[in-house]
Formats: structure tokens, sequence, C-alpha cells
């Protein structure tokens, strides 16, 4: 069955754009082409004039793209903190550097309105909070656009005011 066909989207900097569709409309098979989880059968992903590699996650990553998923990828066992730096330094160096990457999410914690504690268990956070972690990793790794799969399907409506005030301060800054 065929998703998508013919599908150019352009997404211009300083702005937030909404995929709105039924179910099986090719909303999340989208998202999960432009962040190279999936390959597209023809066509190219362009991010910021450089054409991404098929199906790379890593090119994504480093051209700036960021996915939260609408299954949160996070390790319940482990901290706020070990969750944003996994894979971004050696864990197995002493300390990889955790007192500058603390200082750097609660940068980011500040800026973007996106409260959580860095030495809280994953395991321990609500949905909400969840979300924000992936969102932070997200900014940790110097995400310039950052795409949000269902972000509001499992939000409270507070929460959900608070996501659309964590964008605004995203687009605010840049």
């Amino acid at each position: 069955v065929e998703v998508l066909h013919g599908v150019d989207l352009d997404a211009v900097g300083g702005s937030v754009l909404a995929l709105l569709g039924e179910n099986g409309a090719g909303k999340t098979t989208l998202m999960n082409i432009l962040f190279g989880h999936y390959t597209a059968d023809e066509g190219r992903v362009e991010v910021f004039g450089q054409a991404l590699p098929p199906g790379n996650p890593r090119a994504a990553l480093a051209a700036g793209v960021g996915m939260v998923h609408q299954h949160f990828t996070l390790a319940d066992n482990m901290t706020v903190l070990d969750n944003i730096v996994l894979g971004t330094a050696p864990l197995w160096k002493l300390g990889f550097g955790k007192a500058a990457a603390r200082q750097r999410i609660l940068a980011l914690v500040q800026d973007y309105g996106l409260q959580v504690d860095p030495d809280a268990q994953v395991g321990s956070l609500t949905v909400g909070e969840r979300q924000r972690v992936e969102i932070l990793k997200a900014l940790y790794r110097d995400a310039r656009i950052l795409i949000l799969d269902e972000p509001t399907a499992v939000l409270t409506p507070q929460e959900t005011d608070d996501l659309f005030a964590t964008m605004r301060k995203a687009v605010a800054l840049g």
C-alpha cells in the first residue's frame, strides 16, 4: 500500500509546522523518513541545503535534526542526566564530564522551561516529564529542527499547554 506519494515539504526557520491527518495517512512514516529511520522509495531529504543519506539517523542528528517518538526511548533504571548523555560520550570514562553535562542540561531546562530533575530516575517520572527528557536529549545534541511524533497524544491539558509554551520558547530562541 502506497502511503506517501509526491510529498514536498519545506520547513521555514523560526516556525512550527503541524501535520494533520487521519490514522494511516502517513504522518509518522513521513517523520521517520525525514529522520532516517525509514528509506523512501524515491526522492531525497535535504536539511539546510545538504542532502541526507537515506536511512541514516546519525546523519540526521549530525545535521541538526532531532526526533521525539510517540513511544519514548528511555532507560527507566537510569537517571535523566544519564539518559540525555547516553550515546554522546563514553560512559565508561570516569565521570564522562558529568558536571559539565549537568550544567548544560540545567541551562537547557532554564532556557526552554523543561522542568525536570537531572538526578531523577526516569522510571519515577510522569509521561509529561519523560517527554521533556526526550526533548532535552534532542536539544543537548544541538537539534535545530525538532520532529515531535504525536506529542500531545499522552499529555494532560496542562502538560499540553506547557509543551506549547516550550515550543514558543524554542522558536524565539531560533
